[in-house]
Order: C-alpha cells, then sequence, then structure tokens
C-alpha cells in the first residue's frame, strides 16, 4: 500500500508540474501565440484536477477492498483516458474554436501528469 506520506509527496510533484505546465501554457497562448489562445484554456488544469481527486477515491477503494496496487494503477489509467476522451469530445462539440491548440496542449498536460505519475508508481514497485 501506499503510505500516507508517498501520496502526499505525489500529489505535491503532481500539483507543482500541473501549476507550472499551466503557467507556462497561459503565457505562451496569451503573449507568444495569442491569435490561437483557446478560450477555455482553464478548463484544463481543473480537469487535471479532478483527476487527482479520482485518483485519490479509486486508491482509497481499492485499499479498502484490499486488493493489489497494480489493480488500482490499471483501473486508474483505463478511467483516466475514458474521462480524457469523454472530454475532449465534449468540448470539441460545444466549443468548436481553436481545437488543434486546445488538444495539443491537453496532450502536453496528459503525457506530462502521465509521467509523474508512472515514475512515482514505479519507484514504489520497486520497493
Amino acid at each position: 500500500m501506499i503510505g500516507f506520506k508517498k501520496m502526499r509527496k505525489l500529489t505535491k510533484t503532481y500539483l507543482l508540474i500541473l501549476s507550472l505546465l499551466t503557467i507556462l501554457s497561459v503565457l505562451s497562448m496569451r503573449y507568444v501565440w495569442s491569435e490561437h489562445h483557446p478560450d477555455f484554456l482553464y478548463l484544463i488544469p481543473i480537469f487535471f484536477l479532478v483527476m487527482l481527486g479520482i485518483m485519490y477515491l479509486l486508491k482509497r477503494g481499492n485499499d479498502r477492498k484490499g486488493k493489489d496496487p497494480t489493480v488500482f494503477f490499471l483501473a486508474y489509467r483505463l478511467v483516466k483516458i475514458m474521462l480524457s476522451l469523454i472530454f475532449l469530445l465534449v468540448y470539441f462539440m460545444t466549443v468548436r474554436s481553436h481545437l488543434l491548440p486546445f488538444a495539443v496542449l491537453f496532450m502536453i498536460f496528459y503525457i506530462g501528469l502521465s509521467s509523474v505519475e508512472t515514475i512515482h508508481f514505479m519507484k514504489r514497485e520497486k520497493n
């Protein structure tokens, strides 16, 4: 099981990377590529904050049932992929402007934060 301190470390790292990605994406889209700035750019960091909460809920449920941590990791990845696809489809169907910049930024966030999660879980599995 992941201890409270290890989850706290993951949360701090996750929030740090999320904050950095948010600041960099806002600055780059406002000042470098202002003509491609998506109107609802703020939804991306909010989505990934919600995913952090979902991670905690899945982890707590997995621990209560006494299942293998690998089950949690696989379930979380599946839920994250499904919710990401739903989020993008709803965005594309409702907003219909600046879709490519939004999708590229979403993918940068997704890959960056998935890397943080994967590194954390790999370190935990080694121990």
